[in-house]
């Protein structure tokens, strides 16, 4: 019966004619095994797409394109591969008690009747074409032939160790089970033995079109790594959300989870993000290791200068210490350096954080969580009654933390905290903003740290070179007649010639001159005459040096920082020395060096001569 209504339905629709049903239906009943779909198809009177968007419009059900949709590999489970077989079906997903299945044949009764029976669960029937079926049934029931060609490159000679937390809400035990299918472990295991081995900070699963792209971000710049295909994009999203302790059901909102893994004998952190997106939901991992040693405050990318005012801001008994910049620009990795520095047996540590990214010994620290009320202003105020000497807050996310935060600082307590702003002095009027009074912060404030990260030289393939007229350009400054460094690229570093990362800072005492700024609301502009005045380097200058010390390269500093045209008025950088030099001087205030080039060529010249020896122009 089933036959003859899809034939008579195709007929109605005028996809084929009478005659060329009967001419498929003798052949089907001949005794060939061929359903009368495929003997349409094979006699060419319609394709498989023409025959299944039309059941689709004339049964008013979904039409599907299995390559491109995500099967949940718990659906699979639920269907034997019996069944799939025996009725040309696959189970695409569950939603809530209704199964959605994918059938060659929507109109086979019996087949919905006895997935029915053998799930327990509604059946929703979408119509897909006879290959994609086929070939559904044998990709999801026969996991194991292709993964290994799949995750070739990817290493595959440790274990990954899913550490559960006891959770009394949760059974863990039918979670494991459920995310049991070696394959699949497989992949997920690999990926994110790759991600760690590569220093990667986040694992990118990117579903698009017709594949899934792996990318990973290292040293701040995103690498693709591979590109997988579309059927896997359903098992590993599932995996990974069993094992972040999510739930793999909901795919209409985000969600956020945690893992805890060890890799031989060290332990990482991955914290798991979903986002819907327009073919399936994308999984970004970051990468943390709460064992990692914190780096030693010499070491962040201070130069000797402001370190020594970094010290000076840290080592006072009260007040509030900034550090900002925006994601990801290393702001936790440099107060976590503070805190070691004054750390010591006569002081109490408190942290608050969001999440606790690495362990600090002999430090006391708290995890926010927003789902429970345990918010960083809430927080605040329980910490200080636990007798701290030091606090460290995450951020400075509102008014009433921020608050709090002054408060506590006016009260005896050294508050590190970080902000969200471009500059150092943008940071003032961000705490303005946030309703704090300018006498508070005026009266709390110690110093704001401005810092962005740059990727560091190569040193297996670092080479000497004269940038040239183009790149002098981009960078806004005046820089010729000195060598600079790059990396040439090799196998250490990827071929990139740039292998870790370090700071570019602007530190910004607060002296008592500034305070009286701050304090009588005066603009910005005068605030950073001020800081100059007072000996602040700013950021772009601190990364010129940087430049010409051969740790990083100008085409990475133009990368980071934005240098404006207008960067040339507020002085440039002796090539010589590669220290700040005003606007206007004729010479480096600090060795001595004649800046003034020929306006002609464009060479540099001396003070004493009197015509250009490249071009013959005389100078006045």
């Amino acid at each position: 019966m089933a036959v003859k209504k899809i034939g008579e339905l195709l007929v109605e629709s005028g996809l084929i004619s009478s005659e060329q049903l009967e001419e498929a239906l003798k052949e089907s009943q001949a005794g060939k095994g061929l359903r009368v779909g495929a003997v349409i198809v094979k006699k060419g009177f319609a394709s498989e797409v023409d025959i299944a968007q039309t059941l689709s419009f004339q049964l008013n059900i979904s039409f599907v394109d299995i390559s491109s949709a995500t099967v949940d590999p718990e659906a699979i489970k639920l269907v034997s591969e019996r069944l799939a077989k025996k009725y040309l079906l696959v189970p695409l997903y569950l939603e809530r008690k209704v199964l959605k299945v994918a059938m060659a044949d929507p109109l086979n009764l019996n087949a919905i009747d006895d997935v029915r029976f053998s799930t327990g669960m509604e059946v929703r029937p979408c119509v897909a074409t006879l290959s994609d079926v086929t070939g559904a049934i044998s990709r999801y029931y026969h996991l194991n032939e292709p993964i290994e060609e799949l995750i070739g490159d990817l290493k595959k000679d440790k274990l990954v160790e899913v550490i559960h937390e006891p959770d009394a809400n949760r059974d863990i035990s039918e979670q494991v089970r459920k995310s049991a299918a070696p394959p699949i472990i497989k992949m997920v295991d690999s990926i994110i033995i790759h991600g760690a081995d590569n220093r990667a900070s986040d694992i990118h699963i990117e579903p698009q079109e017709r594949g899934v792209k792996l990318r990973i971000r290292v040293d701040g710049l995103m690498r693709e790594t591979m590109q997988l295909p579309k059927w896997v994009q359903g098992p590993v999203t599932s995996r990974i959300k069993l094992m972040a302790k999510m739930d793999i059901a909901e795919r209409r909102v985000s969600q956020d989870g945690r893992i805890k893994v060890r890799l031989g004998d060290k332990s990482l952190d991955l914290r798991v993000s979903t986002l819907p997106t327009q073919y399936g939901e994308t999984v970004v991992m970051r990468i943390l290791d709460p064992k990692a040693e914190t780096h030693d405050l010499g070491s962040v990318g201070f130069l000797k200068d402001d370190l020594e005012r970094v010290k000076d801001l840290i080592e006072r008994p009260q007040g509030v210490v900034l550090v900002t910049g925006p994601t990801g620009s290393g702001k936790t990795s440099t107060l976590y350096a503070m805190i070691s520095h004054i750390k010591k047996e006569e002081i109490n540590i408190i942290t608050i954080e969001d999440p606790i990214e690495y362990e600090l010994k002999d430090v006391n620290q708290v995890a926010v969580n927003e789902k429970t009320g345990l918010t960083f202003s809430y927080t605040l105020r329980s910490v200080l009654r636990q007798d701290p000497d030091v606090i460290l807050v995450g951020e400075m996310r509102d008014a009433e933390t921020a608050i709090i935060a002054h408060q506590a600082s006016l009260t005896g307590h050294l508050v590190f905290s970080t902000l969200h702003t471009n500059d150092a002095i943008s940071s003032i009027i961000r705490l303005k903003n946030m309703g704090i009074p300018s006498y508070m912060i005026a009266s709390a404030l110690n110093g704001i740290v401005a810092q962005r990260l740059v990727r560091t030289i190569c040193q297996n393939c670092k080479e000497e070179y004269s940038p040239g007229a183009e790149e002098i350009r981009r960078s806004g400054l005046k820089w010729t007649g000195r060598k600079l460094y790059r990396g040439a690229g090799c196998a250490s570093c990827n071929g990139t010639g740039y292998s870790g990362r370090t700071g570019v800072f602007e530190v910004l005492p607060v002296n008592a001159g500034i305070r009286a700024l701050i304090s009588s609301d005066t603009p910005e502009h005068e605030i950073m005459a001020a800081a100059l005045k007072a000996g602040m380097i700013q950021m772009h200058l601190d990364g010129l040096k940087k430049v010409a010390a051969g740790v990083t390269t100008l085409d990475e500093l133009t990368r980071v920082i934005y240098l404006s045209k207008s960067v040339e008025d507020k002085g440039s950088v002796c090539a010589s020395c590669a220290k700040p030099v005003p606007l206007g001087s004729e010479a480096c205030p600090h060795c001595g060096r004649f800046l003034k080039d020929c306006g002609s060529c464009g060479k540099s010249r001396e003070s004493d001569w009197i015509a250009c020896p490249y071009c013959g122009v005389r100078f006045e």
